[in-house]
């Protein structure tokens, strides 16, 4: 399974609107993601390994309470075999924003 497909599938137990990179649409609660890819575990100048930094970011009106959905979000990712996330409120004028960043591992060794 690649890195994207256990993002979303552990992302879509939490919300039906799931996209990588951006979304251009106009859902009110919706989960947008991304991620940075280092190498590791150098063998024969090689990677055997790689480590991806994900940010998840939670987008909902104001008004809604977020509590449960930050919850379920970090109980998916570190479900999904990701470090558990850290969250931080980054709120604007058109609604909430939680920034949820951890980190996962391919798996190959």
């Amino acid at each position: 399974m690649t890195i994207d497909e256990r993002i979303r599938a552990a992302l879509l137990t939490v919300l039906p609107d799931v996209y990588p990179n951006i979304y251009t649409g106009k859902k009110l609660r919706y989960i947008v993601y991304q991620y940075s890819t280092y190498p590791r575990l150098f063998a024969d100048s090689s990677p055997g390994a790689a480590v991806y930094s994900l940010m998840v970011h939670l987008y909902l009106p104001h008004g809604d309470n977020p509590t449960e959905l930050k919850l379920d979000i970090c109980r998916s990712l570190a479900g999904a075999g990701c470090t558990y996330p850290s969250v931080t409120p980054a709120h604007d004028d058109e609604g909430q924003h939680y920034v949820f960043e951890c980190e996962a591992t391919d798996g190959r060794v």
